[in-house]
């Protein structure tokens, strides 16, 4: 992790914009921050991943959750996550992404309409619900044999 060079608040690296001022981040690693103890228990037999499921509304269908691997950098937008709904950026809505043994979530939407727990924070924990555009997806971190 980084600090962002206008407000000092800590940024994962790789990430375009500081999530506190929304500040462009330069392409330099200014200030590397210590990585926090490992969350998620993984033991060498297991891989990890995550999973999205959108939250059906109101005389919906349940939909399929959608399962990304570690290591996997997922750009999500209508196209790959409700197509049929307009309130989803049709381009980026967001970028989620593993580092340093954790979940994170990146907000690309035209608009900044990508929250969790209503814009409490970018490190993702399961059962977390993503909210894109109108949308709620639950974020869940699982594991399978290797």
């Amino acid at each position: 992790m980084i600090r962002c060079n206008n407000c000092g608040y800590p940024v994962i690296n790789g990430m375009h914009t500081c999530p506190n001022c929304l500040s462009e981040m330069s392409e330099e690693i200014a200030a590397l921050l210590p990585v926090e103890a490992e969350e998620y228990e993984y033991n060498e037999n297991e891989i990890p991943y995550c999973t999205l499921q959108p939250i059906s509304l109101p005389g919906e269908r349940e939909m399929t959750e959608e399962v990304y691997e570690e290591g996997a950098e997922v750009f999500l937008s209508r196209h790959n996550t409700v197509p049929h709904d307009k309130s989803i950026d049709d381009e980026e809505q967001a970028c989620l992404f593993f580092s340093d043994g954790h979940w994170f979530i990146e907000d690309r939407s035209r608009d900044n309409s990508t929250y969790v727990h209503a814009g409490a924070g970018i490190k993702l924990e399961p059962g977390d619900i993503i909210k894109m555009g109108n949308r709620q997806f639950e974020f869940n971190v699982k594991t399978r044999k290797r």
